[in-house]
This record gives C-alpha cells, sequence and structure tokens, in this order.
C-alpha cells in the first residue's frame, strides 16, 4: 500500500466528498468496530487478535468524522466544545467503571481528544496566536491521562492534522498536516511492540489502522450514493458511546 503524502491527502479530501448517508454509514462501522473492540477488552480472556485488529479502524474514522465537520461553522466552534465536554465528563464516570480492571481510574475516555482539540480550534478562531497558545497548554496537560486509553500524543496529532487537511489551510499547511497525520496512525497503535513482535504488530495493529478505514470510507461511497440523505440523527454518536459503555457496565455485573 502506497503511504505517500499526496495519496493520504488525495483519500481524506476524496472521503470529505462523501455523501450524508455514507458518512453514516462510516460511523454506523465505526460505532461497531469499537463495540467489538470493547467486547473483546471486557469479556474475552484472552483477548482475540482478529477482534483487537477490526477495532484499530474505530478511532482513525471518528476522527475522520469529527474533522470533516467541526469547522464548517468556525462561528460555532465553542459551542461545539462545550457540547463535547459535557459528554466527556458524563461519561467517564461510566466509562471509568466499565474499564476499571482494564485501566487506572484517572484514564479518560476518547470523548476528551475531541474536546480538547476543538476548544484549541475555538481558542484560535477567537484569540488567535495567543488563543492557540492556550488551547496546545491545554492539550499538554491532557497528553497523560488520555495515553492509557484514549490513544495519548498520538490521538491529539491525528485529530490535529486531519482538522488542518480538512479545514481551509494552505495547500503547504494540509501536505505537512497529510505527512503528520500518516505519522500518528503508524505510532497510534502498537508502536512499543514493534521492535520485539513485528510480524505480530504489523498484522494486527500497523496496517488495520491504516488498511481498514480506507476499505470502510470505498465501502460507503460505493454503498451509498450522492443522493442519499442521512438515516442517522444528530448527535446520535455520543449517546450511542455512553450507552454502550452502560450495557457492558451492567453486563459485567450480570454474568
Amino acid at each position: 500500500m502506497n503511504l505517500s503524502v499526496p495519496d493520504a491527502l488525495h483519500n481524506i479530501q476524496k472521503a470529505s466528498r462523501l455523501s450524508p448517508a455514507a458518512l453514516d454509514m462510516v460511523k454506523l462501522l465505526a460505532l461497531l468496530a469499537m463495540l467489538i473492540d470493547h467486547i473483546n477488552t471486557v469479556f474475552l480472556t484472552p483477548a482475540q487478535p482478529v477482534m483487537y485488529a477490526l477495532g484499530r479502524m474505530a478511532f482513525p474514522l471518528f476522527t475522520l468524522i469529527w474533522a470533516m465537520n467541526v469547522q464548517r461553522t468556525p462561528e460555532r466552534l465553542q459551542v461545539r466544545a462545550n457540547r463535547l465536554w459535557i459528554w466527556a465528563v458524563v461519561t467517564q464516570p461510566v466509562f471509568s467503571l466499565a474499564f476499571s480492571s482494564h485501566q487506572p481510574w484517572w484514564a479518560l475516555n476518547i470523548l476528551f481528544v475531541f474536546a480538547g482539540v476543538t476548544q484549541l480550534l475555538a481558542l484560535q478562531y477567537r484569540h488567535g496566536r495567543r488563543g492557540m497558545t492556550a488551547g496546545y497548554l491545554l492539550l499538554a496537560f491532557m497528553i497523560w491521562p488520555l495515553e492509557p486509553a484514549s490513544y495519548g500524543l498520538a490521538g491529539i496529532i491525528l485529530a490535529i492534522s486531519m482538522a488542518s487537511v480538512t479545514g481551509g489551510s494552505t495547500p503547504e499547511v494540509k501536505r505537512l498536516a497529510a505527512f503528520a497525520a500518516v505519522l500518528s496512525l503508524l505510532c497510534l497503535n502498537g508502536v512499543s511492540h514493534l521492535l520485539s513482535l513485528p510480524a505480530e504488530t504489523l498484522l494486527l495493529a500497523t496496517l488495520p489502522t491504516l488498511v481498514f478505514p480506507l476499505m470502510v470510507v470505498s465501502f460507503s461511497s460505493q454503498f451509498c450514493p450522492e443522493d442519499r440523505q442521512r438515516f442517522m440523527p444528530r448527535h446520535f454518536f455520543y449517546v450511542a458511546y455512553m450507552g454502550h459503555l452502560l450495557v457492558l457496565l451492567i453486563l459485567q455485573h450480570v454474568l
């Protein structure tokens, strides 16, 4: 697979032209991948490698969808950030309880990644360089609690770079952002095991992170033509994210 920056930029720009129905299909498949991954983590011992590999596409797909929408109305960036902060905080107790046997209690859920980067964009839009500096300081403090369960620095870099590629940046900035996106995707899953377990890491973590999202975008664009309207309610992801964690938590106590 060619992972050059021009190809990465082309693929992301191609994804940005998906129909509303195709975007909903991407979101639905990402939710399914996340559910498979969490079931594998919480209930299966040992975890199943194939289910783990499928789960690697969830975060890149959610990041793509978020990046395509976040800057469409820059004047509403702070509204979007506020909504994400609220959902992240409300979801956190359920997240901590659901993964109490697998993650430290202080590990933050994935919504904090999107909330933090959206806040960065909102501060930059309203206050320029001073706001951007404040936003980056905020994200720096978030890296450590995001590391155990929500990809830490690599996840933050992916979100920032994807927002730059899909936003109104210059071509030069978009090329640099595409390079950063590819690099962060390579580092997103299992990079610490690449030397000790190179074959397993490449097969089950690195390649699925890179290839599966492209396959989902391609399938969704073909399955849902341009004239199809969206079929999922607005803000469905927030409800589904917290809801599936709540179901997992209940099942743990029942089983």
